[in-house]
């Protein structure tokens, strides 16, 4: 780029030289700005866009009663093997023709979070409790018990096979386990619970299982309110 300062050094320097110095400094500015805006774009167009997908979520463990099972929310908790999940819809103040179903229990994620897709203002939190029971926060309130895990929750690619994407957490592998050995419903935790804390009163009886999110698309929210 020609320096501003060569017009008062060079005395040759005519008018019609200056008229072409400033006509390639301009040139060579505008080509700069559109180099610059050309890679920003680039940059956005590679970066991850953010996702405002729901999913509902599936069990996976070949022969076993928790096989194709559907993660569903009640009592502030996850099971398999519920007929469907606990929903509410406050009817009145909420006409009901805007009321979700809450037959489906449907959940988003970003950036190692996860939550319930849910309509009610304020959200619900999913979280795994301290003693690593998969749980959510109750509407309009935003408490999580003190040692809980809210983070580390990760959506893996969709398989193009089937459509499917994988959920895991940093704290350990989903595991299910019965209210009785080999009866359900199956409480679900993250990672290796005690004996003391499960449903039976016994850990193993419990299964670990692959959890799967399958995309919701049936309708905007899972439900009002879990």
């Amino acid at each position: 780029m020609l320096d501003p300062c060569l017009i008062s050094i060079i005395p040759s320097f005519s008018l019609y030289n200056i008229r072409i110095y400033f006509l390639i400094k301009t040139y060579l500015s505008i080509k700069m700005k559109f180099t610059l805006a050309t890679l920003l774009a680039t940059a956005v167009a590679a970066a991850p866009a953010p996702s405002n997908l729901s999913f509902t979520m599936m069990s996976l463990r070949s022969a076993s009663p928790v096989h194709f099972g559907s993660v569903n929310a009640s009592g502030q908790k996850f099971y398999i093997g519920l007929e469907k999940p606990s929903s509410y819809c406050p009817t009145p103040p909420v006409p009901a023709s805007s009321c979700p179903s809450g037959k489906y229990t449907s959940v988003t994620f970003g950036s190692g979070y996860s939550s319930l897709n849910v309509a009610v203002p304020g959200g619900q939190r999913i979280y795994i409790a301290p003693d690593g029971s998969l749980s959510y926060t109750q509407a309009h309130s935003a408490y999580i018990p003190p040692g809980s895990t809210q983070d580390g929750f990760i959506l893996g690619p969709k398989n193009k096979d089937n459509g499917l994407r994988p959920i895991t957490h940093k704290k350990g592998g989903f595991v299910a386990c019965p209210a009785k050995k080999n009866v359900g419903p199956w409480k679900v935790y993250v990672g290796q619970p005690a004996s003391k804390d499960v449903p039976s009163g016994c850990a193993s009886d419990c299964l670990g299982f692959s959890n799967q999110a399958v995309e919701f698309t049936s309708e905007q929210f899972g439900a009002w309110q879990y």
